[in-house]
């Protein structure tokens, strides 16, 4: 499985996969139970005009200290069909993986820089397992380095999704300022305003209200994500001209979406990107969406019964038990417990 950055086999074979139409719109990835999601191939708006860049500077006191040059120019991208996540990956799902793993000191440090205590406990001897504290099971894990997620995604057979992947399954494909539409809402996302009382993250299938066009939950606040590329600041340049070959090098990874602690709208903005260090957890609550090419793995677990289309959103949310079944299903053998796919 190839882990790296790009846009996908599809891409590189020139054909788009004309035939993902025929493949599941939902599927549950048989090693790590995360809930996946076609989205088709085809055209979507990338990046922000200098005229929306402007209008984004006005949003929050402040606003004028981001330049937001790296989202310009904007264009159209035509991506090949891919596979992503509909929920990040949870404390649940990422102490499962530490635990097939059992990485040394040095490791635990690369991919996980600061582990958390109140969210996932360190095994005290080697016959025990990684586990999440109680109550943080369903939600997102945090403090993961670059390195730590593109691990996760390669132990679980998938890998991360590219900036233009992300761009795409955030904003659909009629341009949407947020992964709901153009108005803001305070209630359809987590960040400071919703996080109140010391509380930080939620829950990875809390406000279903949020969900981009794709029913992709949580695109807009809880964590930040890792995307597999490098950062370079004026790449749209060269994609707004056909070439969506990502950079080959750099200093930095791509990091989208925001945070449950982030109180600017302009952070929350489908177009919005940002560089950070790959081994470095400045932006502590950043965490981790898987991706996937396509065609599907012969493997996987279909989610059966959950319908497409227009009825999408409504779907996804209200078939989370019929996926948690099936998951469970697909675990039987292994002798695992099933849970991580969240509560409905």
């Amino acid at each position: 499985m190839n882990t790296g950055s790009h846009i996908g086999r599809a891409h590189r074979q020139g054909n788009g996969y004309g035939a993902a139409h025929t493949l599941p719109e939902m599927w549950v990835n048989p090693k790590d139970c995360s809930v996946m999601r076609l989205i088709p191939a085809g055209e979507f708006m990338m990046g922000s005009t200098l005229e929306q860049i402007e209008a984004a500077r006005l949003m929050d006191i402040g606003g004028h200290e981001f330049t937001l040059l790296d989202e310009t120019p904007q264009f159209r991208a035509s991506v090949p069909a891919f596979c992503i996540g509909v929920y990040a990956v949870t404390n649940q799902q990422f102490a499962k993986f530490l635990s097939e793993m059992r990485p040394a000191p040095e490791q635990l440090k690369l991919w996980c820089p600061v582990v958390a205590p109140e969210r996932i406990i360190v095994p005290a001897t080697e016959d025990e397992h990684y586990h999440a504290v109680r109550g943080f099971e369903q939600h997102p894990v945090v403090h993961v380095s670059w390195f730590g997620a593109e691990a996760y995604c390669r132990w679980a057979g998938l890998r991360l999704p590219t900036d233009i992947e992300w761009e795409k399954a955030a904003r659909g494909t009629d341009g949407r300022i947020y992964p709901w539409g153009n108005d803001w809402d305070d209630d359809f996302l987590r960040w400071h305003n919703t996080a109140r009382g010391g509380a930080t993250t939620a829950p990875v299938d809390a406000y279903p209200q949020g969900r981009s066009s794709f029913g992709i939950f949580q695109m807009a606040g809880n964590v930040a994500e890792w995307c597999g590329d490098w950062y370079q600041w004026d790449v749209y340049h060269r994609y707004s001209i056909g070439d969506l070959r990502p950079p080959v090098k750099g200093e930095m990874r791509v990091v989208r979406g925001s945070t449950c602690l982030g109180w600017k709208k302009i952070l929350f903005r489908c177009a919005h990107r940002r560089g950070n260090d790959p081994a470095v957890v400045n932006i502590l609550y950043t965490g981790i969406r898987c991706a996937a090419d396509v065609p599907v793995p012969s493997e996987i677990k279909l989610a059966q019964g959950i319908s497409g289309g227009t009825a999408l959103n409504g779907a996804v949310h209200h078939s989370v038990r019929h996926i948690r079944a099936i998951c469970r299903a697909a675990h039987a053998s292994a002798r695992l417990d099933g849970r991580f796919v969240p509560e409905s």
